[in-house]
């Protein structure tokens, strides 16, 4: 016999099966939000925090929401801004620092807290406090206040729901590490840990959805204080002259901007080879690597032995030939035969069992002049222990105290962490490859506000880019070049002055990973190798200025073929324009890429 249902009963069949359906919603990761945008993604680069002491700070019942982390092969040198250019994959940097050696202008160009040619991985964050008085006050403090910047934020992140994928970035942690070592570190994740719970269930709360979230640093550290290294007597014994700039075959630089596990020298090419092999005999020279452009070989020197190999991009392989003795990167050891192509995935996988993981994709990137615009002569990565140092830095340090430090080839050094709550990693992860494992994030088509690019003979154009278009009401842009007068120390007046409409067509929102742009052919080109300022204004349609916008020095690039520069902050009257306010994406079909023409603009509104 059949049981039939009374309305009481109907009513709560109804109600259990909403409470099945939300369950079933909750279960499945799936709410009520819409299901047509990507998942929310917080990426937060937490500047040279080591594997060891991640994995340690899970251990202690910190970051349960995350998966066990992977390893993080960095650059070489591992230092910031070299090594998160490679993992933002934005075009080259001008040198490893924010002071390196300029060979056009032959001497050292930058200052401490003044990057020139800043690398443009910066413009890659929606988040980055990079301002001098955080800087200062951070080394003060050994460390500074990281529950403020995570407040800062916890405010940017949950302003909105846009851009689905938000990059974030921290450098409080490089400068605890230096500082106060892994007790220092652990007190900074703990806290690190408890507000990105908060900011994870507040963005649960206030949007309906929940936030995805990856860590990952650049690099590790030795997490051990050394002893700074003399290289005066050693060239001196051998003819060799230190010197601010070279002017002979026995003229060498030797600079350092901070206390690092790292040391470069510059050179001219007579005696290179020679000087090589002089810092390979010292004491406190781990691997020495220097590079011969005319026969495309690179060198590898220790005490052990010489190892010499080239690399072939097109095929992605490697050859080794060992010169004298034993390989000193241990490679030949781990069964790689000599004197055949290798590759890189084999390489690789011989790397990660040595003390040199990914040696040799490191060195040839970092040595040849393929990542770096203005690279060393001579890379030395330093034994543990030791440390080559500024002076102004060694002094600075016997007040405040210091730990560790970073930029070698040495695994302690070089190898960093990545970490998420929602994705799976490889064990080992290369900062060459990072950009490749993040979903729904394409990093070839993110561009900057502006954007010029230089390709060809004589060929020039500006890419207005996303951020710019989605100021509301952007209807055109007028913007000035303004070159540097390396005679004068300043910027010149307006180079050339510009004014372009921006096309209707391209002036509607998008979902974060469509990103939208328009190219405009200037009349010129401006000269390579020059510092150059960039200046805009945004106006609506009625001629109104809606939105100011400025660079620092930018150099114009080298980057597969063709050299950019792109705009760094966007004001508005005064006040900085909140970019991550951006509206939810319309399904309306947008163009890839719009021409348009642009004609010189005779001033100033």
């Amino acid at each position: 016999m059949k049981k039939s249902l009374t309305p009481e009963k109907s009513r709560l069949s109804a109600t259990l099966f909403l409470i099945l359906i939300v369950a079933l919603s909750v279960c499945s990761g799936r709410s009520s939000f819409a299901e047509d945008l990507p998942p929310r993604h917080l990426c937060f680069g937490v500047d040279a925090v080591p594997y060891s002491v991640f994995v340690e700070a899970q251990q202690k019942g910190m970051f349960k929401d995350f998966q066990p982390p992977s390893r993080m092969i960095s650059s070489f040198p591992s230092l910031t801004n070299y090594a998160w250019a490679v993992i933002m994959n934005t075009e080259k940097v001008e040198g490893y620092q924010a002071q390196y050696y300029h060979f056009g202008l032959n001497r050292i160009v930058g200052r401490l807290f003044h990057e020139v040619g800043k690398p443009s991985f910066v413009n890659q964050y929606e988040y980055r406090d990079d301002s001098i008085f955080k800087k200062i006050k951070a080394y003060i403090t050994s460390g500074g206040s990281i529950k403020g910047e995570m407040e800062h934020l916890a405010e940017e992140v949950l302003s909105s729901n846009q851009p689905r994928l938000f990059f974030a970035f921290t450098e409080i942690s490089d400068i605890t590490a230096h500082m106060k070592g892994k007790p220092g570190l652990l007190r900074l994740l703990k806290i690190l840990d408890r507000e990105l719970v908060h900011i994870r269930e507040e963005h649960l709360r206030k949007f309906n959805e929940p936030l995805e979230v990856t860590l990952l640093s650049d690099h590790g550290n030795t997490l051990l204080k050394g002893k700074i290294i003399s290289v005066d007597k050693a060239l001196k014994s051998h003819g060799f002259k230190l010197k601010k700039r070279l002017e002979g075959p026995d003229d060498v630089i030797y600079h350092s901007s901070g206390i690092l596990s790292v040391a470069c020298f510059y050179i001219q090419d007579e005696r290179k080879f020679k000087l090589a092999r002089l810092l390979a005999a010292q004491p406190w020279a781990d691997i020495v690597v220097t590079y011969y452009k005319g026969e495309d070989v690179i060198y590898a020197l220790s005490r052990k032995g010489i190892l010499a190999f080239e690399y072939n991009p097109a095929r992605d392989e490697f050859r080794l030939r060992i010169v004298s003795d034993e390989d000193p990167l241990g490679l030949i050891q781990q069964g790689l035969p000599a004197g055949e192509w290798i590759p890189q995935s084999e390489v690789f996988e011989a790397s990660i069992k040595t003390d040199f993981p990914d040696s040799l994709m490191r060195i040839q990137k970092g040595i040849t002049g393929r990542d770096v615009n203005n690279p060393a002569s001579i890379l030395v990565s330093l034994k543990p222990g030791h440390e080559s140092g500024s002076k102004f830095i060694k002094f600075f340090s016997h007040f405040k105290g210091r730990s560790g430090t970073h930029g070698s080839l040495n695994a302690l050094d070089s190898i960093g962490f990545i970490s998420s709550t929602d994705y799976d990693f490889p064990e080992w992860v290369s900062a060459y490859d990072f950009h490749k494992h993040i979903e729904g994030f394409d990093f070839e088509k993110r561009f900057d506000a502006l954007t010029l690019i230089s390709w060809g003979e004589e060929k020039c154009k500006i890419r207005i880019g996303q951020p710019l278009l989605d100021i509301p009401g952007a209807a055109s842009v007028r913007f000035s070049v303004k070159a540097y007068d390396y005679m004068r120390q300043r910027f010149s007046r307006s180079y050339d002055l510009y004014e372009v409409s921006i096309p209707i067509q391209v002036n509607y929102p998008s979902l974060h990973g469509q990103p939208r742009f328009f190219d405009a052919e200037l009349p010129k080109c401006p000269g390579t190798r020059v510092w150059y300022l960039l200046q805009a204004q945004v106006l609506d349609s009625n001629r109104k200025v809606i939105a100011r916008l400025e660079t620092k020095r930018f150099h114009i690039m080298p980057y597969w073929g063709y050299k950019k520069f792109s705009v760094k902050k966007i004001f508005k009257k005064g006040k900085k324009l909140q970019l991550s306010h951006l509206g939810r994406g319309t399904d309306f079909p947008l163009p890839t890429l719009v021409s348009a023409s642009c004609l010189p603009f005779s001033g100033w509104a």
